[in-house]
C-alpha cells in the first residue's frame, strides 16, 4: 500500500464517521420536534381515541384493542387513559402496543366485557 492509498482510506473514514455523527444529532433533534396527541370521540359502539404525530392521524382506534369484537370503551377517560398510554409508548421509542396486562391495570377488563356496548358516559 502506498502512503497515498493510505491517507485516502482514513479521510474517507472520517468523512463517512462524520456523515454518521451529523445524521445521529439531526435525528435527534427531529425526535424531540415530534408533537404526539390525542383526540377522544365517540363512536357507534362506545368512545376510542385518535394518536396525532405532528397533526397527522397515526391511529384511529375505534375498539377496545384487547378484546374482540368491536365493543369501544364504556367510558370516555378510559379510551383517555389507554392513549396516554400509547402516546408515553411513543416517546420511549417502543411499538404503540397494548397488552391484556397493561389494560388490566387502567381498569377491569371484565367490567368492560358486562357493559352495554352502545353505553357511553
Amino acid at each position: 500500500m502506498t502512503k497515498r492509498h493510505n491517507i485516502l482510506v482514513i479521510l474517507g473514514a472520517v468523512i463517512l464517521s462524520a456523515g454518521i455523527w451529523i445524521y445521529a444529532i439531526s435525528n435527534a433533534s427531529t425526535q424531540k420536534r415530534k408533537s404526539i396527541t390525542s383526540k377522544i370521540f365517540v363512536g357507534l359502539s362506545g368512545w376510542g381515541y385518535d394518536i396525532l404525530v405532528n397533526d397527522t392521524l397515526f391511529i384511529h382506534q375505534e375498539s377496545i384493542p384487547v378484546l374482540a369484537g368491536k365493543r369501544g370503551f364504556p367510558k370516555k377517560e378510559q379510551a383517555a387513559q389507554a392513549a396516554q398510554l400509547i402516546i408515553n409508548k411513543m416517546k420511549r421509542g417502543q411499538l404503540p402496543t397494548i397488552t391484556t396486562f397493561e389494560m388490566e391495570q387502567l381498569f377491569s377488563l371484565n367490567e368492560i366485557q358486562h357493559d352495554h356496548a352502545g353505553k357511553t358516559q
